[in-house]
């Protein structure tokens, strides 16, 4: 990445030194390398929730003699996650004076890293695998508290800390999320091609796979561990190398190069919501309504199916068809992301009253979407045609994340002291994740209509 924001201004790091040279023509400079730290702390942030996800088969299996419990699962996950991260992160946007929001990230990820080891080891230790379903089920309902608390200290962190180093990194978060919301769809998708969309079960029923051990989830649980410790990894390398280099000799600094004022990650003084709402008002009520109206989505991709009843192309059977939506989805939300972070770029939106107004126009998609296949098998769509909603969603998914990148990349701007910007992290997090749990419950409405 250059050493300048999107808007086409500088980054905080004065210096961009070469921290590593594989030859005169490939080299990775200061500013690449916090790129990719902050890119791959977007990735450890949501990580540990499509680990979850993923796993709400297995539970399914491991709570079967308990169906309350495996229908319980997912509902129970959802909601205990949500309003966590919601009443936690607005807990630490109070917390201001004195804060090293560095080592909030440090402090979050290590707690994700133990978190999931123990996950892993739950999926083969015989002592969890046989514990009492209710007891067990108690204890994993913790891991997804505590999990929601690390990820939401973690995300307080990186925020506050990328506001103020420059908002090309705070796009490096949201592209990291936009990463970890398209692998999983991806990897689901390779997984049944190479398996095969058609495989039964029913032969491995009788035989009680949730007192076995399972060595792919296993696996999925450490990845997320991996994750966590790369981003710590990479974020340790960073400091240290700006370390190395915030003192540079006079006789190395050009003539002509102003002096910029020192990086302060340990925020001084507290800074009032009334500020911050002053003025942020309009960024913050755009993220608060682009997620509330994005988690419609999963209603319909969970439900819509292809117009052909009996499709001849893979790719458009049922149990393919659904995750190469959500994929769709995740991916035009990477590419929103992406096209936000290109120097100078013309996909960034700054002015927050276009913002609020995209962001209520988005609202429009819903009926759209009403016009495609809601109801397989029982009633014709309107528009007969899977390309349409394929677009639908790969564009839905585009404004979420031109939206929601725009929001997090401009707040710095619309903030004037280091401490404001560092507030601001926390401030805007807040309203996300009220967003989302709003959006949840407000996506009830809409299951009856594709029922």
């Amino acid at each position: 990445m250059p050493n300048t924001d999107s808007t086409g201004g500088p980054v905080h790091i004065r210096h961009d030194p070469v921290v590593l040279k594989l030859s005169s023509s490939l080299q990775l400079h200061l500013s690449s390398l916090t790129y990719a730290a902050y890119t791959m702390i977007g990735i450890a942030l949501l990580w540990p929730w499509n680990c979850y996800l993923s796993a709400s088969a297995y539970y399914g299996d491991r709570f079967s003699s308990s169906p309350t419990l495996s229908k319980a699962y997912s509902s129970t996950f959802m909601s205990i996650s949500t309003v966590t991260t919601m009443l936690y992160s607005y807990y630490l946007s109070q917390k201001q004076e004195g804060v090293n929001y560095h080592r909030r990230i440090f402090v979050g990820l290590i707690i994700t890293i133990a978190i999931f080891a123990f996950l892993a080891l739950t999926c083969f230790a015989k002592f969890f695998i046989f514990m009492n379903d209710y007891s067990f089920f108690g204890l994993l309902m913790l891991t997804v508290l505590l999990s929601a608390m690390a990820s939401s200290l973690a995300q307080n962190g990186a925020l506050a800390s990328a506001n103020v180093l420059g908002s090309v990194y705070t796009n490096g978060v949201m592209v990291g999320q936009a990463i970890a919301g398209a692998l999983p769809p991806l990897a689901l998708i390779c997984s049944l091609l190479l398996t095969g969309v058609n495989k039964s079960d029913s032969d491995i029923g009788e035989h009680h796979p949730h007192k076995a051990p399972n060595a792919g989830l296993t696996l999925y649980f450490l990845s997320a561990c991996l994750v966590a410790f790369l981003s710590v990894s990479m974020l340790i390398l960073s400091n240290r190398y700006k370390r190395l280099h915030t003192y540079t000799p006079l006789e190395s600094v050009a003539a002509d190069e102003e002096e910029e004022e020192p990086i302060h990650l340990l925020q001084k003084k507290h800074v009032p919501f009334s500020v911050l709402w002053g003025k942020l008002k309009l960024i913050v009520m755009t993220i608060f309504l682009t997620f509330c109206i994005t988690l419609v989505f999963p209603v319909f991709a969970s439900t819509v199916t292809s117009v052909q009843e009996n499709p001849s192309l893979t790719i458009l059977k049922k149990s393919i068809y659904i995750p190469f939506i959500y994929l769709m989805w995740n991916m035009g939300d990477l590419i929103g992301r992406v096209l936000c972070g290109m120097p100078n770029s013309r996909f960034l939106v700054q002015d927050p009253k276009t913002l609020i107004t995209y962001a209520i126009v988005r609202v429009f998609f819903i009926p759209l979407f009403m016009t495609c296949n809601i109801h397989p098998g029982t009633s014709n769509p309107m528009i007969s045609s899977d390309l349409w909603y394929i677009l639908l969603q790969f564009l839905f998914g585009l404004s979420n994340g031109q939206l929601c990148t725009s929001c997090f990349m401009v707040i710095g701007d619309n903030c004037t002291t280091d401490d404001e910007k560092e507030a601001a992290g926390g401030f805007a997090t807040v309203f996300l994740t009220f967003g989302l749990a709003v959006g949840s419950l407000l996506s009830y409405l809409f299951v009856p209509v594709v029922g």
